[in-house]
């Protein structure tokens, strides 16, 4: 079934996986009702108040690990935490500098810390390792940079799509939980990849790094506030009539 919606563009809504890139480009659409509902603030996005900060890349991407499987204000709370324990220098040295056991107490807040902290320890060693290569990081293709980062323990594809986005600006998009979970829901996609969701917006936007930017922020704002996983608030979704989930949902009695 085709639905109209506000601007004249249409979405194949009923029984649609994932819109190819051949389909009708709803992005956009998606991407302007959010724009006007939302105003993202600074303290809930770590990445947005990472790069407002000036921080290097490393640290950029020692915040991004922080706010794996958490959220970014617990995230950037460890960060704070990490960063004026080490006299405000956050850099390869002074992580490895640190001993395990205090670098899983300054980071606690942000949950998972042993995990957390081998994957600083590791990411440390890689940059320490490999400081000219990452001179030409923005010199190179996003691939490139995955293949990289891919190596480094408990970095994974979403974290370097964070960086390579935000931080490098360049084509990507990240898929969260709360992304996967509204285009899962908009397109009926709950079996697709990370890769194909991730590359399937990209083509809509044409790789249009300053849209893909606005689209990530925006559809996690939503997946936070309207787009719930036990009780989405589907009567207020400004999106409720593009939402494969919305038209087959059970009323209730």
């Amino acid at each position: 079934m085709l639905l109209r919606c506000a601007g004249g563009s249409r979405a194949l809504v009923e029984g649609q996986a994932m819109p190819s890139t051949n389909t009708t480009n709803v992005a956009m659409e998606v991407l302007k009702r959010l724009e006007n509902l939302y105003r993202p603030s600074l303290e809930d996005y770590i990445a947005l108040n990472l790069l407002n900060s000036g921080v290097s890349d490393f640290e950029f991407l020692i915040g991004v690990v922080l706010s794996q499987n958490t959220s970014d204000r617990n995230a950037l709370k460890s960060f704070n935490v990490l960063k004026n324990a080490l006299r405000g220098v956050l850099d390869p040295n002074s992580i490895l500098g640190t001993p395990l056991e205090r670098l899983e107490s300054l980071i606690k807040s942000a949950g998972l810390a042993k995990r957390r902290a081998k994957t600083l320890i590791a990411l440390a060693e890689w940059f320490r390792e490999n400081s000219e290569l990452i001179q030409r990081l923005r010199e190179l293709e996003p691939e490139e940079v995955r293949g990289l980062l891919m190596k480094v323990y408990g970095i994974g594809p979403k974290t370097i799509d964070v960086y390579i986005l935000m931080r490098l600006n360049k084509p990507a998009f990240p898929i969260d939980t709360h992304i996967r979970r509204v285009l899962s829901r908009l397109w009926r996609s709950p079996t697709n990849s990370y890769k194909d969701m991730s590359n399937t917006i990209i083509s809509m936007l044409n790789n249009n790094v300053d849209l893909l930017k606005k689209l990530h922020i925006l559809l996690i704002e939503h997946g936070r506030r309207v787009c719930k996983a036990r009780r989405p608030l589907c009567n207020q979704c400004v999106l409720s009539d593009l939402c494969h989930y919305y038209s087959t949902r059970e009323l209730p009695q």
